[in-house]
């Protein structure tokens, strides 16, 4: 496969007798694991074998059983990851926005106290977002390999090593294996073999082959974002002279791919905590690992293959496995429903960094004391200038969004808000967990449904609104992302 590589390097490091010294504090090391559900990786109850490192280091670790994204969509959801910020604070909703001025990502957060920072990601479109502000070190390797980028953290670790031995890093990590194309990654026929013969599988709709050109007798990948977005009108015209039971199989096998991809994905963190294990770091280094969505996988009939549109469970419930320094906390699990924007002020009082005082969310911590913690709620927004459901766009120059829809949930309780349709959705999470039937109209829930409209509306007006954060893509970024379908 032919690999794209955009590499930025900034080094700023600290000089000086008044330099900041983080000596003896911990390393910290945030890895999010692109369009990873929950519910695809063994820990959290999947019967395939897709994620034996990450299950081993939930055995270390803590398991957040009940954790959320801010967003089924991959420069928001990072955001908020990363300066414990909710959405309309940090003001990145889309590709061409870019990060607050008045936010403060990790580097901001733990590089003035003396940590190194580095950031190390495959997303194009994460370039605009300008959530990398402030880091020591970028490196983008775009839509390359787990392996390459955990080659290149481990090389950058023992630069700084050899440089200042005492000196602890903070690096963001973000692997884009799981991601569409679904099965670009390297994976073995007989991790599927009890599902389908792929050599002699001929799919439902023509794909178009990924990256450099393959033998003939290899299955080709849907190149764009576009060929997974598998609407009614196209499911129509699909199902034109084929079988149920052959486009039920062919939808199978791309699942299937999808599994493939989350096997490759593991297999790079497997790399990058044996790397960090083989140099004695790993008992000295917090290890959060995550996802920054999940993905629609056959679920919803709107779109079968997608996530940025949705606000269900399957887009917005994610894996959070938190490794503490020296193991602390090992095999626990935590049912409490957590969100993204936790895990910053989780880094602080781990690291014992003071709070920098606008912080969104609180530090998980408290829920392994055993003391009964107040409940928190997931605020989740999600808009977009195409829709998945329908081949509508909003013409470019022009202003709008489409699919605009706001969430907010308890793990319990649900309450979703279009928007552009104007209409409400309403779902008990415990009784009906695939979000199957709407309670927005049940005479049954009438008080329930007004009490939690009225709450998200207080919810939302609740936090400060960013200023004006819209960003110039540059060409190239542009192009990049629209050769791939997202623009």
């Amino acid at each position: 496969m032919r690999h794209l590589l955009l590499g930025l390097c900034l080094v700023v490091p600290a000089c000086g007798p008044d330099a900041p010294d983080a000596s003896g504090k911990p390393n910290v090391l945030v890895i999010t694991i692109d369009s990873l559900r929950a519910d695809h990786v063994g820990c959290y109850g999947y019967d395939r074998a897709t994620t034996p490192h990450l299950d081993a280091l939930a055995a270390e670790g803590v398991r957040f059983d009940d954790a959320y994204t801010h967003a089924p969509f991959t420069a928001p959801s990072h955001a908020s990851l990363l300066t414990s910020l909710n959405i309309k604070t940090h003001g990145v909703h889309a590709w061409a926005e870019a990060l607050s001025d008045t936010a403060h990502n990790l580097a901001e957060r733990l590089g003035p106290v003396g940590y190194r920072t580095g950031a190390f990601y495959n997303h194009p479109g994460l370039v605009t977002s300008n959530i990398t502000r402030g880091f020591d070190h970028v490196s983008e390797r775009t839509f390359e390999e787990a392996e390459r980028t955990a080659d290149d953290f481990l090389a950058w670790v023992d630069a700084g090593l050899a440089e200042d031995a005492d000196q602890p890093f903070a690096t963001w990590l973000h692997m884009w294996d799981v991601h569409r194309p679904y099965g670009y990654r390297d994976w073995t026929p007989e991790f599927f073999a009890e599902r389908v013969e792929r050599d002699s599988l001929t799919l439902a709709y023509e794909e178009t082959t990924f990256g450099a050109p393959e033998p003939p007798t290899t299955v080709a990948f849907g190149r764009t974002e576009a060929h997974y977005n598998l609407n009614p009108e196209r499911l129509n015209a699909i199902r034109s002279g084929r079988t149920t039971e052959k486009l039920r199989t062919d939808l199978e096998y791309i699942v299937d791919r999808y599994d493939g991809g989350v096997l490759a994905a593991d297999a790079g963190l497997g790399l990058i905590l044996d790397g960090l294990r083989e140099r004695g770091l790993l008992d000295d280094t917090l290890v959060v690992v995550t996802s920054d969505h999940g993905e629609a996988l056959l679920e919803r009939p709107a779109c079968l293959f997608t996530h940025d549109p949705f606000l269900y469970q399957e887009t917005l419930r994610v894996p959070l496995v938190v490794r503490f320094p020296d193991a602390e906390h090992a095999g626990t699990v935590v049912d409490a429903l957590v969100r993204h924007v936790d895990v910053v002020p989780t880094i602080h009082e781990v690291t014992d960094v003071r709070l920098q005082g606008d912080e969104q969310g609180r530090s998980l911590v408290e829920l392994l004391s055993g003391a009964d913690a107040a409940p928190r709620l997931l605020l989740a927004e999600t808009k977009t200038r195409s829709a998945k459901e329908t081949s509508a766009k909003v013409p470019k120059g022009e202003e709008g969004w489409l699919e605009e829809r706001v969430a907010l949930t308890d793990g319990k309780w649900k309450v979703i808000f279009d928007a552009t349709a104007r209409t409400w959705q309403f779902y008990d999470l415990e009784a009906d967990p695939d979000e199957q039937t709407n309670l927005a109209s049940s005479l049954a829930h009438v008080e329930r449904v007004k009490e939690w409209r009225e709450l998200l509306e207080a919810y939302r007006l609740k936090w400060p609104v960013a200023g004006d954060t819209t960003a110039v893509m540059a060409s190239d970024t542009e192009s990049l992302l629209g050769q791939t379908g997202y623009l």
